[in-house]
């Protein structure tokens, strides 16, 4: 007899299940993804343990231009105008399939949220940074995806987690403000980021500034801020941006994974300084389609940085780069790249200084003052 109830029971909800799956609006859910993937050769190349290899030719971990990764997102109607939005990214080293971004499943995105056409859009869970979101739009590789294309990344910040990000638009502008919690018992402000955005857009013009302010376990402060523009004529995209990040002496960020302060971050600390460190950058280059299957990108970022080291160390680190794109359709791209990077003062790692950037980004130059790379590179989407 119970058997026979349980199999009515289970029958009827799944009727009406099938029912209201039939009747009830489908949400958009979509997947997608990027497997970028280079072989590079690199002057000056240091081994992890500390060994200089010298010149070394390999597959890269990613890509130059993007990194790969493996994403679902989705839009559900719930009327007036209203919609549930979701996303969800994940990435990985296209070389040996290895998990990226710390380790973290959805380490590049993961974020849930309420999208309205008058009220604009609120979502929460990890998210890009204002600092990132805005300036991305302003460079002329979109922040790149090795160490010598990407190193300014690395003094603003790239995801947080816990983040409210809210954003919409009026009319050319579009605002953007951002608010990590840093989710520490007894202090609200230790370990948060707060940022405001404004990109303003108008036929070939687009301009945008923003403000972005992170606050380490012992409420020391990094603060960044830039403006960025970009101008297109004909063929020609024009890119340039400059920001200017303080970071205050002893500034430091959690270990990742660990859950503190501004753990997963990617940002570099000032933890073994008596000084505040400050470092301005600046980013130029363009971007040329030559024929619709055809482009040529050129770049150079520079960053000179004051009070590098408790000695008042100043130093200078510069990357200048080029790439050429053949579009094989406008999912499939193949791309060669030459790119130089030149470091000086405090920014030359001598083995006793832990704040250089390309030292911190993985990719230290063992004592030496150049590299030099050349890529060749083929990239997917989906």
């Amino acid at each position: 007899m119970y058997k026979k109830q349980l199999i009515t029971i289970i029958a009827t909800v799944a009727a009406t299940n099938a029912f209201a799956q039939q009747t009830a609006p489908q949400p958009n859910v979509s997947v997608y993804g990027v497997l970028d993937t280079m072989v590079r050769y690199t002057t000056n190349v240091v081994e992890s343990d500390g060994t200089t290899v010298g010149n070394q030719t390999k597959m890269g971990d990613g890509g130059a231009l993007q990194g790969s990764r493996l994403g679902f997102k989705g839009e559900e109607d719930l009327g007036g105008n209203t919609s549930a939005v979701f996303q969800l990214e994940m990435g990985f080293l296209s070389s040996n399939g290895s998990a990226d971004q710390q380790g973290q499943l959805f380490g590049r995105q993961a974020y849930v949220g309420l999208k309205n056409n008058q009220w604009g859009e609120l979502d929460v869970g990890r998210q890009y940074g204002v600092a990132f979101d805005t300036l991305g739009n302003y460079d002329p590789v979109g922040m790149g995806n090795m160490p010598e294309n990407e190193w300014q990344l690395f003094l603003m910040g790239v995801r947080f987690d816990n983040t409210l990000k809210y954003t919409n638009n009026f009319g050319p502008i579009r605002a953007e403000v951002q608010y990590s919690m840093g989710g520490q018992a007894g202090n609200s402000q230790i370990g948060s980021t707060t940022g405001l955005g404004l990109t303003y857009t108008q036929g070939p013009l687009s301009v945008g500034v923003f403000d972005q302010m992170s606050y380490d376990a012992d409420s020391n402060k990094l603060n960044v801020a830039g403006i960025g523009a970009s101008y297109e004529i004909s063929a020609t995209t024009l890119f340039l941006n400059y920001f200017n990040a303080k970071r205050d002496a002893g500034f430091e960020k959690a270990s990742n994974n660990s859950g503190g302060p501004l753990a997963n971050t990617s940002l570099l600390g000032n933890a073994d300084n008596t000084l505040r460190r400050t470092d301005g950058v600046t980013t130029v280059g363009l971007q040329y389609k030559a024929t619709p299957q055809v482009s040529l990108t050129l770049g150079y970022m520079t960053d000179s940085v004051s009070n590098e080291t408790s000695t008042g160390n100043s130093g200078k680190i510069s990357t200048g780069y080029g790439l050429v794109n053949y579009h094989f359709s406008k999912r499939t791209d193949v791309y060669v790249g030459l790119d130089y990077t030149k470091v000086s003062g405090g920014e030359i790692d001598n083995g006793d200084l832990t704040n250089t950037v390309l030292q911190f980004a993985g990719a230290p130059l063992g004592g030496n003052t150049g590299r030099t790379g050349v890529a060749i590179g083929l990239r997917h989407s989906f």
